[in-house]
């Protein structure tokens, strides 16, 4: 069962991490959206086919470590995202077992 004070932790954590959760997503979006500039621009200066020109700007260093900055973005993210989800969870099932207490159901 979820206590008041663990509900209570929890709407502290949600609180508390609202600004984190959005500079984490802001450093989703900008790290993608530098990494598909920088494969572009790589793209612009390769010769030959579409396809040797697509697979070479994939292949350049700078390109492949904007795609790692990237993924470190939605890893950082991911985990502020999953934590605040668990949270409000707990604060849901606290609401239910409370709404079953006031309807004599527990």
């Amino acid at each position: 069962m979820v206590t008041d004070e663990r509900c209570e932790k929890a709407l502290r954590y949600l609180a508390s991490t609202d600004e984190q959760a959005a500079e984490l997503k802001a450093d989703v979006d900008r790290s993608e959206f530098k990494a598909k500039a920088m494969k572009a621009a790589a793209f612009l200066h390769l010769e030959g086919t579409v396809a040797d020109r697509e697979a070479g700007s994939t292949q350049m260093p700078e390109v492949a470590a904007a795609y790692e900055e990237h993924f470190k973005a939605i890893r950082a993210y991911g985990a502020v995202a999953n934590r605040r989800a668990v949270e409000v969870l707990i604060v849901e099932v606290w609401r239910s077992v409370g709404a079953n207490r006031r309807v004599g159901n527990v």
